[in-house]
Parts: structure tokens; sequence; C-alpha cells
């Protein structure tokens, strides 16, 4: 009779050499935006730069749980998409002091009203929304590209798109800022 502890360590040496192959695409891009935003930070760069990276991050998450995650409500997906942007960036924008920008929204109706003001938004924020579109853009070109030509054409093809996508709108946005 095997004592309780050894019995353990067989059980999951043997659930770990069951398991299949799987293709992560979303574990390993969240990893990387998360890296992205903490080198980003480390080197300096602007608040609006760190954004792009930590919408990034956000959504990841969400795309990750999304993958993982059984079909129970209608629109459950966009709920925990904005759930994960929600839950993981405002708390963060809150918690950081940032500049903001000015956001002039001067098209119509009397001066003050809804359309015809000047906005301060949230470097940080402003960033986060950004890095969320950019990330949801490049996966779904990452799709596309699956889709049209039934296969990836490189390993590790979605996080090189949404990498690739977010540096160049950060160095964009820090020469900018």
């Amino acid at each position: 009779m095997l004592p309780l502890n050894m019995k353990k360590i067989i059980y999951t040496l043997t659930g770990l050499l069951s398991m299949q192959t799987v293709s992560a695409h979303c574990p390993l891009c969240t990893a990387a935006a998360g890296a992205a935003v903490l080198g980003a930070k480390y080197y300096g760069a602007d608040m609006s730069v760190i954004g792009i990276f930590l919408g990034a991050f956000a959504i990841s998450i969400g795309l990750w749980i999304n993958r993982k995650a059984k079909q129970y409500i209608p629109f459950q997906k966009t709920i925990v998409l904005l759930a994960s942007f929600l839950l993981t960036v405002i708390p963060i924008v809150y918690a950081i002091p940032s500049d903001h920008i000015y956001a002039p929204i001067l098209w119509l109706g009397s001066a003050g009203g809804i359309l015809n003001k000047v906005y301060w938004v949230n470097k940080l924020l402003f960033g986060s929304i950004i890095g969320t579109f950019l990330t949801l853009g490049a996966w779904w070109i990452h799709l596309k590209i699956k889709e049209t030509h039934g296969r990836v054409f490189f390993p590790f093809q979605g996080i090189v798109i949404t990498l690739a996508i977010l540096f160049l709108c950060g160095a964009i946005l820090q020469w900018v800022f």
C-alpha cells in the first residue's frame, strides 16, 4: 500500500503525461503583453504607450477566458471581454497617477454642449482603449489569415502580429507625446 503523498504524485504524473498537446495563442499573447507593460514602464515610456500594452493585456485575458469558457448566456463573450477590460484597466488607471491629454470635440451645438466641448482624458486610459482595439484587430487579422490559407504561416503568428502592431502604434504615440 502506497502512502497518500505517493498516490498524489503518481496521479499528478499520470495526468500530466496523458494531457493532449494544445496550440496556445492567447495565454502566450497575454504573457507577452504583460511583459511589454513592465518593459515599457521600466524604460520610461509615455503613459499612453504603457496604456496600449495594458489594454492589450486586459483584452488578451478576456479572449483567453472566452476560448476556455462554455457559452451559457447570450452575449457572454462580449460581457467577458468588457468585464476583463473594466476589472483590469480601471483599477490601475485610478491607482497610478498619469498625465492627461485633451480631446476637443468641436462639432456642433452651443459652447459647452456635449458635442462642442474640450474633454480631458487620462493618458493611461486613452492608451488602454487604443490597445484594446488594436489587439482585437490583430486577433481578427490572425484569424482571417488562418481562415483564408487554412493554416498559419509561421509559429506564434498571432503573437507576432499582435506585438508588431502594438509596438508600431506605441512608437508612434511615444513620438507624438
